[in-house]
């Protein structure tokens, strides 16, 4: 069989198409706390989504049939204890590295994405013991969205995407990366903002070694006094993820493109 296959596709949402497809899933269960863009690539391949709520260290709060499909996303990039023991729990574990571009491979399947981490205007990886056929997106740029403006409008042309392979334009920008510097630059951005906050922060972690964070996840019981993002869309209050909504501030380890 074959085991780790590697393909470089144009979005994240659409590696999990890919994946739902090749496994012929019918049913998948995913968390609460997640982006919308998830749950939409499943309903878009016809399947079946079922929710599930995690608790304060982004553990699943119920358990799983063994033979189930789950998703689980690795929050921020600092949740691969929770990766590794979950993968031992359920054979069928997909994981969202969308935060995680540097996690090994672990799961049924995984998937990240170059957008986030990187000024791509599209590009995600996918690892599974399938192989498939996929065209080459020819969507050409010469330089990444500067603006927020830009940077939606991108976004809009994303989702009208089927799944394809990497554009070459990002593809010839992801070939000429430093990984290893660019571990080092959010390791060293981690550990500064954990020295100033680590004493309020309400969310307790420790990074093992497959960690590299997205961001530097705040949660206090008010909003930090500077312009960030919130994840995601807003939660019911009966919810206990709606502190994650409400408060959960991620800041950013570098600096995004359309912020400059």
């Amino acid at each position: 069989m074959l085991k780790n296959n590697f393909f470089e596709l144009n979005t994240a949402r659409n590696c999990l198409r890919v994946i739902i497809r090749c496994y012929k899933i019918k049913e998948i269960f995913i968390p609460y706390y997640i982006c919308p863009t998830v749950w939409k690539a499943c309903r878009a391949e016809n399947c079946s989504v079922k929710f599930y709520h995690i608790d304060d260290k982004f553990y699943p709060i119920q358990n799983f049939d063994k033979n189930s499909f789950i998703l689980y996303p690795n929050y921020f990039g600092i949740c691969s204890k929770q990766v590794f023991e979950l993968a031992k729990q359920y054979p069928n574990l997909i994981v969202d590295n969308a935060h995680a571009l540097f996690m090994k491979q672990c799961g049924l399947a995984s998937f990240s994405s170059y957008r986030k981490f990187f000024e791509v205007a599209d590009g995600a990886k996918l690892y599974m013991d399938r192989e498939i056929k996929l065209e080459r997106d020819t969507y050409i740029y010469k330089k990444l969205p500067q603006t927020y403006a830009e940077y939606v409008q991108n976004e809009l042309r994303l989702n009208r995407e089927v799944p394809k392979l990497m554009s070459n334009c990002t593809k010839n920008i992801i070939d000429s990366v430093n990984f290893d510097v660019e571990k080092h630059k959010r390791l060293i951005s981690f550990q500064n903002w954990h020295k100033k906050l680590k004493e309020t922060n309400k969310l307790k972690f420790e990074l093992t070694e497959y960690d590299v964070p997205f961001v530097y996840p705040y949660l206090s019981d008010k909003p930090l006094e500077i312009e960030t993002f919130r994840y995601w869309n807003v939660l019911p209050e009966s919810f206990s993820e709606y502190k994650f909504y409400k408060f959960l501030q991620p800041i950013p380890l570098v600096e995004l493109p359309y912020l400059k």
